[in-house]
């Protein structure tokens, strides 16, 4: 695969770790790639792949709701499954906007913002309570991207 494939595969692992912590794309507050450091480390032929999405900053730890937070960092890897070690190793930074201010938003924000719409999206219940959690997402086999 070239080079775009592979980001698609890592926007394709940060939507699903969103929705995996409860939180549901807007059309007015999204969260934009500001940043992207990547290695390529092996060839990744056609078949299977696994992202993994880990937030890294700000940490759960250090997550203050009243304070500002303007950018999210995410370790993400993308993985052969026969494999121990990644193919793709990357760093992505994401900021936040008002698409239909074109302006830049807090973190803090944009969560409020995903929290309700994902209350809107999903029956009552179902959705856990979500946050800038540090937890590791194994993408389920069903939602993982595939060449």
């Amino acid at each position: 695969m070239n080079n775009a494939v592979a980001l698609e595969y890592l926007e394709a692992g940060r939507w699903d770790w969103l929705g995996l912590q409860g939180l549901v794309h807007g059309d007015r507050l999204i969260a934009v790639v500001a940043r992207t450091e990547i290695d390529y480390l092996a060839e990744i032929p056609r078949g299977r792949v696994e992202v993994s999405t880990v937030l890294e900053s700000p940490a759960a730890e250090d997550y203050d709701p009243d304070d500002v937070t303007y950018r999210a960092r995410f370790r993400q890897r993308i993985h052969l499954p026969e494999s121990g070690r990644p193919a793709v190793d990357a760093l992505v930074t994401v900021a936040f906007l008002d698409a239909a201010q074109r302006c830049l938003v807090s973190m803090q924000d944009f969560l409020t913002a995903a929290v309700a719409d994902g209350a809107r999206a999903v029956p009552d219940g179902v959705r856990s309570v979500p946050g800038p959690a540090g937890a590791r997402d194994r993408t389920p086999p069903d939602r993982r991207p595939r060449q």
